[in-house]
């Protein structure tokens, strides 16, 4: 008899806190809708669903925070709810559409991995964090956010707070860049393709980026931008696999260096939806009615899921954790992204312009 109780517990974990995170979206949408159906100019004001779904996350952080039953749900929906929602991005894209976008975003990406990981470890090295936070914080920035971080502190040995600092500070900074870089890069690349080329290859998580992506096709009414974003965000996601693995040999102590890291399986994922959309127009045809609403409805979902995921992670930032070590690192953290920023716009309007 005891056994039921507790398996009902186990499931009822999560619903709290993705009711709190479907609600968010769910007022987000709503908000974006009724501002849409006002006279003009109101109606014609930038709005997305993806800001209004961080502010309320970073407004209720604090709630959150005090709120232990919302956590397995706010956990849920930035983790495998997240990992699904970049999936069903796949069904956006052919084979065709896919290799065409990653043959403009691979020197991009080698670029930015690069000079990103240079970057950020040799300024906070100088704001005076160690050669682990300045790890952490290399990976976080040049490659994948938490996702990498987490990937690489294990071998490194690193402490707590040091993972919790380099997480927190790749968070808040990676939400900073979804919520400007949406109305910064217009001006600088006009074209929405570019725009996502730049987002991919300069937004720390995958979350951010495609959320960012998304704002920008709703801000402004385009379509391209969470296409080229995502496919550049992945294979930057891909490039764990080898560069984790050099980084925890270089800086980690020899008898706890790493041997491999796993692919993620969200990206084969991806790969896999990208099939069925190329299966799906070859044997349907890509104007098929019936295929091309179920290609909406998937993208309409995946939407949703990413405003849910964005809540839950700006409900998580914690400043206090920024406390620990200090702001300086922080700060060359921030310098260091916004650096890469800069070298991905100037590559792709000034190297690629073919991206344009």
């Amino acid at each position: 008899m005891s056994a039921n109780p507790s398996m009902t517990d186990r499931a009822a974990r999560p619903v709290i806190g993705l009711l709190v995170c479907a609600a968010i979206a769910a007022v987000a949408w709503l908000l974006v809708r009724l501002l849409q159906d006002l006279p003009e100019p109101i109606s014609n004001a930038p709005a997305s669903p993806m800001v209004l779904a961080i502010l309320a996350g970073l407004a209720l952080g604090g709630v959150a925070a005090r709120r232990p039953s919302w956590q397995p749900g706010l956990a849920l929906a930035r983790g495998p709810l997240l990992k699904t929602a970049v999936a069903l991005i796949g069904l956006r894209l052919s084979l065709v559409e896919l290799g065409l976008l990653g043959g403009r975003a691979l020197p991009l990406v080698v670029l930015v991995v690069l000079s990103g990981l240079a970057l950020t470890y040799w300024l906070v090295r100088s704001a005076g964090g160690n050669r682990h936070l300045a790890g952490l914080l290399g990976v976080g920035t040049a490659i994948c956010g938490a996702s990498a971080i987490a990937a690489l502190a294990p071998a490194l040995k690193a402490r707590p707070q040091e993972t919790a600092y380099a997480v927190a500070c790749v968070a808040l900074v990676g939400l900073l860049a979804t919520l400007f870089y949406p109305f910064i890069l217009p001006p600088l690349l006009a074209d929405p393709v570019a725009v996502g080329l730049v987002m991919g290859a300069a937004i720390h998580d995958t979350a951010q980026v495609t959320a960012a992506a998304a704002a920008h096709e709703q801000l402004w009414q385009l379509d391209g931008t969470l296409n080229a974003a995502t496919v550049t965000k992945l294979i930057r996601n891909f490039s764990m696999v080898l560069v984790i693995p050099l980084l925890a040999w270089m800086l980690s102590e020899p008898g706890s260096r790493m041997r491999y890291v796993p692919v993620p399986l969200f990206i084969l994922a991806f790969l896999a939806l990208s099939v069925v959309r190329s299966a799906g127009d070859a044997a349907l045809g890509a104007d098929h009615a019936a295929w091309q609403d179920l290609i909406a409805v998937a993208g309409q979902i995946s939407q949703f899921l990413f405003a849910m995921a964005m809540a839950a992670i700006a409900m998580g930032i914690r400043f206090t954790q920024l406390q620990a070590l200090g702001w300086k690192p922080a700060a060359a953290a921030l310098a260091a992204a916004l650096a890469v920023l800069v070298i991905a716009v100037g590559w792709v309007h000034f190297v690629s312009p073919s991206a344009l």
